[in-house]
């Protein structure tokens, strides 16, 4: 018995390392698309901002080949790093960001800022055109109770993507008939290993794009059946980031040539 309790132990770290492996990586190397890999597209954004942000990441995510509207199976790598996130590349302390290679396309613009622990976002999580007819607020306050259910913390299931994270905060959903998109965050307070075995010191961070369905139980569990994540980071921080929507940062349209845009960053 003491030896499968030691075996056991093992697998749990071994699997805790994995999970956590993605915050000893440097930002962008997984998570965002590698200007080296991807089509010499002709389109660029470039965003100007009210205030420096020297250690802000700017994210561009663009809308035709999410992961609910374009199946990866059957594309070639170049293809399956087009369609991820773009991260930008900063100037003037933060204050110019940079897109370049980007395709034609509409893309929403999030923010994130970890030594002012705010996210400033504009996604749109499902477009008006996808859902046949809207529900009526009833329904949509209904359903937006049973994703948080389903979302949440779970003491009923063991594993998953959702098992790693022990805290958990859903920001915005939009209901789409029975399908729906989230917005949430992640944190890991326990412990988390780092690749080399040691225990991390800092708390690993997640911002997730989730689409949920609705399932016909009887409990009316949401399942998951795609998910972006957008920021994964062990920073010092164990609360949430601050979380502020701006409709203006939602499908900025992109073509063949360079576009400049102004955007205001609130605090509140």
């Amino acid at each position: 018995m003491r030896y499968v309790k030691i075996a056991l132990a093992c697998i749990v770290a071994s699997c805790m390392t994995l999970l956590a492996g993605g915050s000893v990586v440097p930002v962008g190397t997984y998570l965002y698309a590698n200007l080296d890999k991807v089509s010499n597209a002709p389109g660029a954004l470039e965003i100007h901002f009210n205030t420096k942000g020297p250690k802000r990441l700017v994210i561009a995510y663009g809308q035709k080949y999410r992961k609910m509207r374009k199946d990866r199976d059957g594309t070639t790598e170049e293809q399956r790093e087009n369609y991820k996130p773009r991260l930008a590349k900063l100037a003037n302390d933060g204050q110019i960001a940079r897109f370049d290679k980007l395709p034609p396309d509409y893309y929403d613009i999030i923010v994130v800022d970890d030594s002012t622990m705010t996210i400033h976002e504009g996604i749109s999580l499902h477009h008006e055109y996808e859902q046949e007819a809207e529900p009526d607020k009833e329904t949509i306050a209904k359903y937006q109770e049973e994703i948080r259910k389903s979302l949440g913390l779970r003491t009923d299931r063991i594993g998953g993507w959702e098992g790693f994270f022990d805290n958990k905060q859903i920001e915005r959903i939009e209901i789409a008939d029975v399908q729906s998109g989230v917005l949430m965050q992640q944190m890991r307070l326990g412990t988390a290993l780092a690749e080399s075995g040691e225990v991390l010191k800092g708390c690993i961070h997640s911002i997730d794009v989730v689409w949920v369905e609705r399932t016909r139980t009887e409990n009316n569990d949401w399942q998951v059946i795609n998910r972006q994540q957008l920021y994964r980071d062990e920073i010092p921080a164990r609360t949430f980031f601050k979380h502020i929507q701006l409709p203006e940062m939602t499908g900025i349209r992109v073509g063949r040539s360079l576009k400049k845009v102004n955007i205001n960053l609130p605090e509140k």
